[in-house]
């Protein structure tokens, strides 16, 4: 690396070599992803700097303070974000570069907001996942979450592997001891703090003498191995979606069992359904509180994180869909409504169907994708309307937010499998 300075009378190179190891580690730090890969080719110093399992660490920690890709509640909202899409055998990621800011002159001109807005898709990546694992037949993918740029992904129902779209690295997760061809499975993946680790939490539900019962299967990359929580959990998951990560736990809608008593003690809640957390260090399950008390009809899905702070989509029969937000974790009475979605888009007479919604951005609008509809829109609750950033013919179920890194598996368990640089 030559930097030029110059004044009136000469001018005098400034390589890599004459400045401290600890200026050029900061100043790398700041870089983004693309870059520091094609700076491995530097030089061998620049190869194993970058390659340091403490500079990798210490990048993401600088790019999650920097760009957190999910939203958080402190009014430090994204201005960036890569939606990562799942399709037959191809992942896409959409690159956005969000309007999360509006001066005073574009609040009173519509026209120059409008003009700010529009040029928010600034790419579109796809990557051929089943060429990459070598398993050519792949005909459905499922994205089983996000955690500091890994995706987990389930091929075909049965094959799992763990990817870094930036890097190309992945690594096939081994199969667990029993796999049962065409039933239900639900999953979830995210970062264990504590052990520094991450985790696969694969669940499935049955029925037996009237109470519902749910096996949690445990994979931990440290151990690249998966472990059977013999506790069952008498709860039945109510439909394939996969868990929401916040505060270090995973989270589902489910549907109780009618082994459930008011003996679980005073706070117990009669109705069908619930949200279930998994504490992702202590393995521990628990029930999250729902609002609307005594109200057996309520109804919900579409669990998400909408500024920092856990929320689903209700939808009352008849009614605008209620965005409601759980602003203090965990307390039952810090539930409430956000804002509310029409059910359908305006001069629209289709229904919105299912939708998810991904971030809050600093203006208070919405970063939705509407899967019948296959686009992404962004959501203005003041005007009611909706602007498409995205529309394109991927089927797509599952959505996640993606945060390039350089992270790799080996960062949490150098003895693992190897991993595998795709082409």
């Amino acid at each position: 690396m030559k930097m030029e300075t110059s004044s009136s009378s000469s001018s005098f190179p400034i390589t890599s070599k004459d400045l401290p190891c600890d200026i050029i580690e900061e100043i790398l730090l700041q870089l983004p992803v693309k870059s520091l890969l094609r700076f491995k080719c530097v030089s061998k110093s620049w190869l194993n700097l970058i390659s340091d399992h403490k500079f990798i660490k210490s990048h993401l920690h600088h790019s999650t303070k920097q760009h957190p890709h999910h939203d958080d509640d402190d009014g430090d909202r994204i201005s960036n974000a890569h939606l990562m899409l799942s399709s037959t055998t191809l992942i896409h990621s959409l690159h956005l570069q969000l309007p999360n800011t509006r001066t005073k002159q574009e609040e009173e001109a519509p026209a120059a907001a409008a003009a700010t807005d529009a040029v928010v898709l600034e790419s579109m990546v796809e990557y051929p996942v089943a060429s990459t694992v070598r398993r050519p037949a792949v005909k459905d993918i499922k994205i089983v979450g996000s955690c500091n740029g890994l995706l987990c992904l389930v091929l075909d129902s049965q094959h799992m592997i763990i990817y870094n779209p930036s890097t190309r690295h992945v690594q096939e997760v081994p199969s667990p001891e029993e796999t049962v061809v065409g039933r239900d499975y639900f999953y979830g993946f995210g970062y264990d703090c504590h052990n520094d680790d991450c985790k696969i939490v694969r669940a499935t539900s049955s029925s037996r003498d009237g109470n519902f019962v749910t096996q949690l299967d445990i994979f931990t990359l440290k151990t690249n191995s998966w472990r059977t929580k013999t506790k069952t959990l008498p709860f039945y998951f109510m439909s394939s979606v996969v868990g929401t990560l916040l505060n270090g736990a995973l989270h589902w809608a489910v549907r109780r069992g009618i082994n459930i008593s008011p003996s679980d003690g005073d706070d117990h809640d009669p109705r069908p359904f619930g949200i279930v957390s998994f504490d992702l260090t202590e393995e521990t399950y628990k029930e999250v509180p729902l609002p609307c008390d005594g109200d057996k009809h309520f109804s919900f899905y579409g669990l998400g994180v909408l500024g920092g702070c856990l929320s689903m989509l209700h939808s009352p029969h008849g009614s605008d869909y209620q965005v409601w937000v759980m602003k203090e974790y965990g307390v039952k009475a810090s539930w409430s409504v956000f804002t509310t979605i029409p059910q359908k888009m305006e001069d629209s007479k289709e229904y919105m169907g299912l939708m998810s919604l991904l971030c809050v951005l600093k203006n208070g609008e919405i970063l939705m994708m509407l899967h019948n509809h296959k686009k992404v829109v962004i959501y203005n609750p003041g005007q009611r309307k909706f602007r498409t950033i995205f529309n394109g013919e991927i089927r797509s179920s599952q959505v996640a937010l993606y945060l390039e890194t350089l992270v790799s598996t080996k960062i949490y368990a150098p003895s693992s499998s190897p991993c595998i640089l795709a082409t």
